[in-house]
């Protein structure tokens, strides 16, 4: 597959839209444009094409921008969609894009969609290294429930480790 810069947005924008894949409140612009994509090259998140006749996108460069949107649709922010995708192979682009809500039908997602109206607010609360709380913003955790949530936590994850 070669494909043109505007060919590959055309087909990611396809892509996003068949698996009802787009970024998380207002990030960034719902569809693609050259623009970003070539804004994408100059951050790293998309490889040059392969030949400069115009027609170097490839297969690999498709992984590339979906494996953002993915990212970018579950609010993670650019540094961090930067710090995950640098070097990854055509593999590991696709096991984003495999464990992602794409595979999920779309009528699913619209149902869980609906569960969190937008306006809800929530509060997330570090429990670990490893863990997070989230919660409804007007829910609140006490510090001696987080404490007991905490030792059990520990006593969980290091009686995994001494079994593996």
């Amino acid at each position: 597959m070669k494909l043109s810069l505007e060919d590959l947005v055309a087909k990611v924008n396809e892509w996003c839209d068949a698996n009802a894949v787009s970024p998380a409140s207002g990030q960034v612009a719902n569809s693609l444009s050259v623009r970003t994509l070539r804004y994408y090259r100059t951050l790293g998140l998309l490889d040059a094409p392969s030949s400069g006749a115009g027609a170097g996108y490839e297969e690999h460069h498709f992984l590339q921008v979906a494996a953002v949107r993915v990212l970018q649709s579950q609010g993670l922010p650019q540094n961090r969609i930067q710090s995950l995708l640098f070097g990854r192979s055509d593999k590991e682009l696709r096991k984003i894009l495999e464990h992602s809500d794409a595979g999920i039908p779309a009528a699913s997602r619209a149902t869980r969609a609906q569960a969190f109206p937008s306006s809800e607010s929530w509060h997330m609360t570090p429990i670990t290294d490893e863990f997070l709380l989230v919660a409804r913003r007007h829910s609140r955790v006490t510090a001696e429930a987080l404490k007991r949530i905490r030792e059990i936590l520990t006593q969980s994850t290091s009686t995994t480790n001494r079994t593996h």
